[in-house]
């Protein structure tokens, strides 16, 4: 297997069902359209999306995951 990591923009959404206290405040994940080899060069492309150096513009969020992706 071969291992990539992925930026993912986090953005909550509304609750499905607003009067139910089980259903949660969800999140829509966005993934970034680039994959990185290392942890490093992910964390180093978050740093400058987060400062909006970025080239993709529309991605601009307030929460940020970075996931390791098998494939």
């Amino acid at each position: 297997m071969k291992s990539h990591y992925s930026i993912f923009g986090l953005e909550r959404i509304p609750s499905p069902d607003p009067d139910d206290d089980k259903s949660g405040q969800p999140f829509l994940f966005r993934k970034y359209p680039k994959q990185y080899e290392s942890i490093t060069e992910a964390k180093n492309e978050l740093e400058e999306i987060m400062k909006g150096k970025s080239p993709f513009v529309h991605f601009k969020f307030t929460r940020y995951v970075i996931l390791e992706i098998f494939s």
